[in-house]
């Protein structure tokens, strides 16, 4: 059956998702593009995002999606106002261990154009002289990486939007969608019905509160995250984006001199929300987090030695029952499509995700293949015992950036 071209679309959630599938689908010649949202434009946890993107993932589609982001966070740099991308690098730790099973990985990296370099103990140090190693400890510095400030990207993106002429509807919130033998033909707020040729659910963490109104669900849990930032050190910190498979947690450089950390050795349970008015301000804070960063990843970075702590936000992260994102047409119900589930990846995903999606919704096809994140992959899974199951973090394992 031949695709056809909308005309109209609605993207609901005004998260770094749904904005950079609102920019792809203007870009793709759609006349009327409408983003809604229950909350503010990133209000869920997109401006809680630690920003941090490294390509080097471990299997080709992905590899592939993360290269499209940094083309596409590069443009960005260049056409959003007030945004810019850090291109500072991404230093990805390990041990010897888990370094030498990762050959065929490194191969396929170099295959798909990944550029790296791999440091050893102290040439770590030597490299970035506010970072401490072990001779015993491996980076791979992923070259075209590094990091992005959620509180300047969002709102930049959204003024581009705005010129763009995307209509942007906050505090709105979708309770139905208008079906007409099996397809999107509106979508059904509590402001009124919006008629529309597709629709795109982008609220991540609340997606099955939104598909379901359609009669679909994903098999996911949600699990809470939090960042801490550092108050400004009187220099620029002297080290990229790291990932720290070692000490379990990651940091990275602020646009105004601050480190941001982050850690997942809480090893919580997967967070149910109450129902779709869930706001993430209801989240509290885990008590052993801070000290452990605090005690632990001191080793890595001394100059949080006796640093003074500004803030920290906490937020979700979103895992689907494989640990990989879910991008596409949602099965039995033309017309609706769904991104999410991306980790803790969600911010370095978010330029390829919402292309392949505005790939999905205007052309029916995408410039990668993107089978790996289909909606449709979870037919043989009991999706209703995995969403009432408690599961914790350290079960369904930890994906960083």
């Amino acid at each position: 059956m031949p695709h056809s071209r909308p005309q109209s679309v609605v993207v609901i959630g005004a998260g770094v998702t749904g904005l950079s599938t609102a920019f792809h689908l203007v870009e793709k010649g759609v006349e009327r593009v409408v983003v809604v949202d229950k909350g503010s434009v990133g209000g869920g946890s997109s401006l809680q995002a630690g920003g941090i993107i490294t390509m080097l993932m471990s299997t080709e589609t992905e590899v592939s999606a993360r290269s499209v982001s940094l083309d596409l966070f590069e443009r960005f740099s260049r056409i959003l106002d007030g945004y810019q991308f850090h291109q500072v690098g991404c230093l990805n730790l390990a041990t010897e261990e888990i370094f030498a099973g990762a050959a065929p990985l490194r191969d396929m990296w170099r295959r798909l154009g990944g550029r790296f370099e791999v440091l050893r103990g102290g040439e770590i140090s030597e490299r970035f002289l506010d970072l401490a190693a072990y001779e015993s400890d491996i980076g791979v510095l992923d070259l075209r990486s590094g990091y992005s400030e959620p509180h300047r990207y969002i709102p930049a993106l959204r003024t581009k939007l705005e010129d763009m002429g995307v209509e942007i509807r906050e505090r709105e919130a979708v309770v139905g969608f208008d079906l007409h033998n099996g397809r999107v033909k509106g979508v059904v707020t509590d402001s009124g019905a919006i008629e529309t040729d597709a629709a795109v659910c982008a609220v991540n963490a609340w997606t099955n509160h939104v598909l379901s109104l359609a009669g679909f669900r994903t098999p996911y849990k949600n699990f809470v995250h939090e960042r801490f930032v550092t108050h400004p050190f009187p220099e620029p910190p002297r080290l990229p984006a790291v990932n720290d498979h070692i000490l379990n947690g990651y940091v990275r450089p602020t646009d105004d001199n601050r480190l941001l950390l982050g850690t997942s050795v809480d090893n919580l349970g997967s967070y149910e929300m109450h129902g779709p008015d869930f706001d993430v301000s209801e989240l509290d804070p885990h008590p052993e987090a801070l000290p452990f960063l605090k005690e632990n990843l001191v080793r890595r970075t001394p100059m949080l030695e006796g640093a003074e702590w500004d803030y920290h936000t906490v937020g979700l992260i979103s895992l689907a029952y494989d640990v990989k994102p879910v991008i596409g047409p949602v099965p039995g119900v033309d017309g609706l499509y769904v991104g999410a589930h991306f980790h803790s990846g969600g911010f370095a995903y978010n330029p390829v995700s919402g292309l392949l999606l505005a790939e999905h919704v205007v052309d029916g096809e995408t410039r990668i293949n993107s089978d790996l994140y289909s909606p449709a992959r979870f037919g043989n899974v009991d999706t209703e015992a995995f969403l009432a199951a408690p599961i914790m973090h350290d079960e369904m394992g930890v994906v960083r950036h």
